[in-house]
């Protein structure tokens, strides 16, 4: 079993713990978690690409490597194997998927172009990212509206991809979050339905909640027993209880590590954010 967390905040960035124990945070986590949830409920290429962590960074690396004018399978793959989320045989397998579901196209230089119809997507998804962020800071709310204009969008994909592949250079500060919800096949929107079924309106665990196998296998697009062995997992590396039939709750060990998750997600947004509004208005951005 692997170490279940480390939420010693001395050992997180500053900025994470900052959110963090923001008054706001639990609002915004809660509102984060069901924004995701919903943009991949609207849009089937979302959802697909929103599998797992290794789904999700091929997407987001073609899409910003497209807004550089160099997107060819060789570089995905390269960058996509790079930031230790994924082999680069899991890299080119996932590119064949990402051209099979539209998201990628061939163009006139025998490299490949992301679609217009994907692009559309994960502009959306970054807006809907967006809000629960300016909750925290109201001066991005002028910053996800702006994305509309294709130039912005670019300049904000181009801040947020490079950041990142910094953060994934670095060490995990939990490895059994990413075992546990990161790799497997639909866990990251099983966390963000747990997030929202398992916690009250301000992000604090709940007793216990219903949490069917069987609706989460049908809403995912999963089976029965990938989930069953998910929550397992989780249970065992103490981020769920199995509180009674179909009932979960948090685990009081695990569930720190999980409000830090969510923290760094708005961190992000926000530091991305702020160095989008500090570039356009020419001046240095605070850290």
């Amino acid at each position: 079993m692997l170490q279940a967390a480390t939420t010693d905040p001395e050992a997180l960035p500053p900025h994470w713990v900052e959110v963090a124990e923001h008054p706001d945070f639990g609002r915004a986590a809660r509102c984060f978690a069901a924004n995701i949830l919903a943009v991949a409920e609207s849009d089937r290429t979302l959802a697909a690409v929103f599998k797992d962590a290794g789904h999700y960074v091929t997407a987001m690396s073609a899409a910003y490597l497209d807004t550089r004018g160099g997107l060819t399978l060789t570089l995905l793959r390269q960058i996509c194997a790079a930031t230790g989320l994924l082999t680069a045989n899991r890299a080119a397998a996932l590119i064949d998927f990402m051209q099979h579901i539209g998201v990628l196209a061939p163009a006139a230089d025998n490299g490949y172009r992301t679609t217009p119809a994907f692009q559309r997507a994960w502009c959306r998804h970054i807006q809907a990212a967006l809000e629960p962020a300016a909750m925290l800071d109201p001066a991005l709310a002028s910053v996800a509206e702006a994305l509309e204009d294709p130039a912005r969008y670019q300049h904000f994909l181009s801040v947020q991809a490079s950041r990142l592949y910094a953060l994934a250079s670095g060490p995990d500060p939990f490895p059994s979050l990413r075992a546990s919800f990161l790799h497997p096949l639909a866990g990251c929107a099983i966390l963000h339905t747990l997030a929202l079924t398992c916690t009250d309106a301000a992000f604090v665990p709940i007793e216990g909640a219903s949490v069917p196998l069987a609706e989460l296998s049908r809403r995912f697009g999963v089976s029965q027993p990938h989930v069953r062995r998910l929550l397992k997992r989780a249970e065992a590396n103490r981020f769920l209880l199995h509180v009674g039939p179909s009932r979960r709750a948090f685990h009081p060990e695990g569930f720190p590590t999980i409000r830090y998750h969510y923290a760094a997600h708005l961190s992000e947004m926000i530091e991305c954010g702020r160095l989008v509004l500090a570039a356009e208005e020419g001046v240095p951005a605070l850290a």
